[in-house]
């Protein structure tokens, strides 16, 4: 699902951004926005930390 977050908001873009853009996305697929930036995040870094607090 990261792939698909940053196809629509790419990393180039900062998280301020990127939720204008997730906004509707995540609204669309039932989502929460947080949980959709920390899944942008994780797909860019690789870092599992990105996640922490969410459930996926």
């Amino acid at each position: 699902m990261g792939e698909l977050f940053l196809e629509v908001a790419p990393a180039y873009l900062s998280d301020g951004a990127a939720a204008d853009v997730l906004g509707p996305l995540c609204d669309a697929i039932g989502e929460d926005l947080d949980t959709g930036l920390a899944t942008r995040r994780y797909a860019l870094t690789g870092d599992r930390r990105a996640l922490h607090g969410t459930v996926l």
